[in-house]
Order: C-alpha cells, then structure tokens, then sequence
C-alpha cells in the first residue's frame, strides 16, 4: 500500500512484531511506516444502527471500515495521534465509499474527546498495551446514559478475566457508570508466552 506495509503475523511471532517491523523498514526500499493488524471488534455485524462511535485509536481503519461498510452508523469519529496513519485511512475510506459516515481527527484522543464531548454510543480502545491508561478518555465520551466499551489490552493467562473485568468496573465508578453486563469477552492472539491480547465487550450505565 505505497510505502506503507501492513502486517498480518502469525500467533507464535506476535511478541516479536517490532523486531520484524525494524526488519522490514530496514530491508525494503521506500517503507516509511509498518502496521501490524489487530484482531477485529467482536460481532460488528449485530450493531444496531444510528449509533454514534468513536474510535479512539483508528490506524488506517481496522475497525472503523468495517463497521462503517457492514452497520448503519449514525457517524463514526476515527482518531490517530499518527498522521500517516490518517493519511491512510482517509485513502481508505475514499476506496471503500464511505465518506459521509466517517469523521477522520488526527491529534491525541485525550485531547480531542474533550471537544467532542459525551456523545459515543460506542467506544473503541484499539490500543496496545497498557490500554486501561485510556479508560478515563473512554468514559469522557460515552453518553451520559452510559453505552459499550470495546477494550483491548494484554494481560497474563492467570489474570483471565478476573483482571480486566476489575479494572472496567473499577474504572467505571470512577467516572460516574456502573458496569452494567459483560457482553462479550475473547481472547484475540497470543501476545508472548502464556500472555494474551484480549478483548472485553462491556456495557455501562450512569451510577
């Protein structure tokens, strides 16, 4: 994709996706920017339409396109602190058509959210690691009624899943929700030995 390379690792390479991101930059002519693709948001295909989402890590689109395509979003707001990236995806969006049902922002998502304000039905934390960091950011957009949060983070095979589900709750006090019903939660790749990315589908509700 012009000089930009995006890769789709096998489970048991995950943990060594930045020495083969050098690799790559290093070995092929006129690379600027490696993409490793993620897993894809869980059941996409049963969100109900008019929703309003917000991407909080867009990338050049992973989950953005597809939901922009398959759903009836009201209007997505993809958001990427990378401006290649950005360029990318608004290259994307004008090859798969849908211009109109996404809302492309670069800049840092703790910034930008505090312009947009509660407005998200839908949250989506495509970031890796330490995505709990951003749960904050998450629930500054969600409506005030409350919503769904698709958190990805890394987390140990003994911390499956009591741990992330402790932090969503926890979290989620904090800003003023309860967690209200986990409804989905999948283990998406192997991140390093007997370590996992993971994703937890939760719905909230206002205290």
């Amino acid at each position: 994709m012009g000089d930009i390379v995006i890769v789709n690792l096998n489970l048991d390479l995950i943990a060594f996706e930045d020495e083969i991101g050098k690799i790559i930059l290093k070995n092929v002519p006129n690379i600027r920017t490696v993409c490793s693709r993620t897993g894809e948001i869980t059941g996409e295909e049963r969100l109900p339409p008019n929703e309003v989402i917000v991407d909080l890590f867009s990338g050049i689109g992973y989950f953005s396109l597809p939901i922009a395509r398959f759903s009836k979003p009201s209007k997505i707001y993809a958001i990427d602190i990378n401006p290649v990236a950005i360029l990318y995806l608004q290259k994307n969006i004008q090859l798969n058509k849908v211009d109109g049902k996404i809302e492309v922002i670069l800049g840092d998502c703790r910034t930008v959210v505090k312009k947009l304000g509660k407005i998200s039905d839908r949250v989506i934390m495509g970031y890796l690691p330490d995505t709990k960091k951003f749960l904050d950011t998450a629930f500054s957009v969600l409506k005030e009624k409350g919503g769904i949060i698709h958190y990805h983070d890394i987390f140990k095979e003994e911390e499956l899943w009591d741990k992330p589900i402790e932090i969503l709750t926890k979290s989620a006090g904090k800003n003023g929700y309860v967690l209200e019903k986990i409804l989905e939660k999948v283990i998406v790749k192997s991140y390093a030995p007997k370590v996992f990315h993971v994703v937890v589908d939760a719905k909230f509700r206002k205290k």
